[in-house]
């Protein structure tokens, strides 16, 4: 049913965005309209990416205040050190030229230049299909990672432009998946704050484990690396929903406090201990 609908649909929207071309409507509005077709976003923004190259108009170009447009094909040139070293993440474009040591041919970072393999960043797949810019599917904490790489080329190497495709329409101007990626991005961020006020409320445990003894688990001044001035009883701490728990150092003045019924106290331990051995469940 879908294929028979994408084409019926496709042909449709090759007509509308030819016109919209022709007499030069704003790209954006267009690509807006697709957000109702959100299965056909990436397909769209392709599409008219071709067609002003049908035109002659898929060439580099300046735009005040976003540095250089490039294509694909334009950007492919920039792997090699006598045209300079270029590189995209999340769209934007870069001149890794400084790096000539790591982004040159002998370079362990080679691979990511005259290309945008932004999923590469943080899973390590460097074979032809591991190297895209499609980043759906990461987890929160990889995002994260992947911020962390933009914020450290914008901070180590020159901003040349975007590149037009997955991130940026041919106007420079950021495509629903862009939008959609930096929502995801910025939701990491917050649930990565909210995970360490939390860990601050209820700070790791210390743990060991010795052949002869066992499992133990204790809390003290310092206990998950958190200094404050108080210690702690061991407990069982688990997240709405979940079958597992980790373990957390409880402030005695918590225990009766909003995360009493998520809290277990450790079998055959003393509740007020700050020391507990952990057995094997039977």
């Amino acid at each position: 049913m879908f294929i028979r609908n994408t084409a019926f649909i496709v042909p449709i929207f090759l007509t509308i965005i030819t016109i919209l071309y022709l007499h030069e409507y704003n790209t954006t509005t267009f690509i807006q309209i697709t957000s109702y077709f959100p299965h056909l976003r990436s397909l769209i923004i392709e599409i008219y990416a071709a067609i002003l190259k049908l035109f002659g108009k898929g060439l580099k170009s300046s735009v005040p205040g976003k540095g250089i447009l490039f294509t694909e094909e334009e950007l492919n040139k920039y792997s090699k050190l006598e045209n300079g070293l270029y590189l995209a993440i999340l769209g934007k474009v870069y001149d890794v030229g400084n790096g000539e040591k790591y982004y040159g041919s002998e370079g362990g970072y080679h691979y990511f230049t005259g290309r945008d393999a932004s999923r590469a960043f943080v899973t390590g797949d460097f074979t032809e299909s591991g190297l895209t810019d499609d980043v759906t599917g990461l987890a929160p904490q990889e995002l994260l990672s992947l911020e962390q790489w933009t914020q450290f080329y914008q901070k180590e190497y020159k901003y040349k432009g975007k590149l037009i495709g997955r991130y940026y329409n041919p106007n420079g101007q950021p495509t629903p998946y862009n939008r959609e990626i930096r929502k995801l991005i910025r939701e990491a961020k917050n649930n990565k704050e909210e995970s360490n006020k939390e860990k601050l409320l209820y700070p790791p445990c210390n743990a060991e484990w010795s052949q002869e003894s066992g499992s133990r688990v204790w809390c003290s001044t310092m206990s998950g690396g958190i200094q404050r001035d108080w210690i702690g009883v061991p407990r069982q701490l688990y997240e709405p929903g979940s079958k597992s728990f980790r373990c957390a150092c409880i402030n005695e003045s918590q225990l009766n406090g909003l995360k009493k019924g998520n809290m277990k106290e450790y079998p055959d331990c003393n509740p007020k201990a700050t020391s507990c051995w952990v057995y094997p469940e039977e």
